[in-house]
């Protein structure tokens, strides 16, 4: 699979234990692009806050707040301000709580969440005490997994279990909502569509050539793309190469108009358009902030930022 692809390959922990705790701080603007993973994802907001697409759901989460992303579903996460923040990341294999048997415990509620029959609340603002007992258990384990004491992994599963143990009053049954799995539906068609940007941004993509890979009309593609991603199709895929762009502007060796190129902006007028739009400067103003920073290891000067 191609690295760029939206399906995330990647181990999370070991064999043994698989889980790992993530520290995740905004890069070149952003903190993460749309992807998926089988992995099970707690989200707890410990600085700022940051904007969240998960599914067709946008949320806005702030400092101690959490969220929680089930397997397979697709998400993003970009920032709400210009302030400090990031968040940490607790991912780890769904069969860390499922049994070695098939017990009541898988039976009744492992296997109907994974099956996505059993719908779980997701987002934890401290309104209500259960809510405050499940972020407390999750700054838990980002201490546990990071001071790591003996023990530490049965205290980090057993915080684990008692996070969903506090969530399954507050759960739904998925069988008597049609409009749940009408919406998993339109998640899984998109990725498709979002995976073949992300493989191939650095070429000419047009909307017939999107739109047949889900095997829609044009203008139907386009409102079904805004719909679950918020954003056009082409809105997306600049946004993306835009971020790209950045990457190579850390290269003081590659000329501004071979980073346009690079990224698949067919034009350099059209790059430093797209580019000033989205990130409020210029590609050489980027450049010359991060030869700055490079040179002095010290804060960004507010002049760059304007």
């Amino acid at each position: 699979m191609n690295l760029e692809s939206l399906h995330e390959d990647r181990n999370h922990g070991d064999l043994m234990f698989p889980l790992s705790v993530y520290r995740v701080e905004k890069v070149n603007d952003v903190f993460f692009n749309y992807h998926w993973h089988e992995e099970i994802e707690f989200i707890y907001m410990t600085q700022g806050s940051a904007s969240f697409h998960i599914g067709s759901i946008n949320l806005e989460l702030l400092q101690g707040e959490g969220v929680l992303i089930p397997s397979g579903q697709l998400h993003a996460c970009y920032p709400s301000n210009e302030e400090p923040a990031y968040f940490h990341a607790i991912v780890f294999d769904p069969q860390l709580l499922c049994s070695s048997a098939y017990d009541v415990i898988q039976r009744k509620y492992m296997q109907p969440w994974l099956e996505q029959r059993l719908i779980l609340p997701g987002i934890f603002r401290s309104k209500v005490n259960w809510e405050q007992d499940v972020l407390t258990l999750l700054t838990d384990i980002i201490k546990q997994y990071e001071e790591t004491p003996y023990g530490y992994e049965l205290k980090i599963k057993a915080d684990l279990l008692a996070i969903f143990a506090l969530l399954l009053p507050h759960s739904e049954q998925s069988s008597d909502l049609p409009r749940s799995s009408m919406q998993a539906s339109k998640i899984e068609r998109i990725k498709p569509v979002l995976q073949h940007m992300h493989e191939h941004y650095r070429e000419r993509l047009l909307i017939p050539e999107l739109a047949s890979i889900i095997s829609m009309s044009e203008g139907h593609f386009c409102r079904f793309f805004k719909a679950i991603v918020k954003k056009t199709p082409i809105g997306y895929l600049n946004l993306y190469r835009v971020e790209k762009a950045m990457k190579c502007l850390e290269n003081p060796k590659i000329l501004i108009i071979d980073v346009a190129s690079e990224v698949g902006f067919e034009s350099p007028s059209y790059f430093i358009k797209t580019f000033k739009a989205l990130k409020k400067m210029t590609p050489t103003a980027y450049r010359q902030l991060i030869t700055a920073r490079d040179a002095s290891f010290s804060d960004i000067p507010e002049e760059f930022a304007k």
